[in-house]
């Protein structure tokens, strides 16, 4: 026995145990469970990237919807405003053109 360690201190240090196998257990247990975290990870960066398109992809799909009904809005205001038919609407309803002499600008 070693003189400077108590004879129970020794028999534990002395006798073969199983710490190596449980150290080596444990160890590969902490790289499995990284391992599975990382992929993890990849996975959900991956459905957070097919998510993000196809939410792009409706988007786009609103977007042309969008110019398509501007489109349209604009050509039906520039019929609706057109003076000619303006002026074929007033004559229809019985209204004449006021002379210039009867044309008075009132100040505000």
């Amino acid at each position: 026995m070693s003189p400077n360690l108590p004879p129970r201190l020794y028999k534990l240090l002395r006798t073969p145990s199983v710490a190596p196998a449980r150290i080596t257990i444990a160890a590969m247990v902490a790289v499995a469970a990284l391992v599975t975290a990382l992929a993890l990870a990849r996975v959900s960066y991956r459905h957070e990237i097919v998510r993000l398109g196809y939410e792009l992809s409706r988007e786009t799909e609103r977007l042309h919807r969008l110019r398509e009904d501007n489109r349209r809005l604009e050509l039906e205001r520039s019929t609706l405003v057109a003076p000619e038919r303006i002026r074929a609407l007033a004559t229809s309803l019985g209204m004449v053109a006021v002379p210039p002499d009867q044309i008075r600008v009132v100040s505000p």
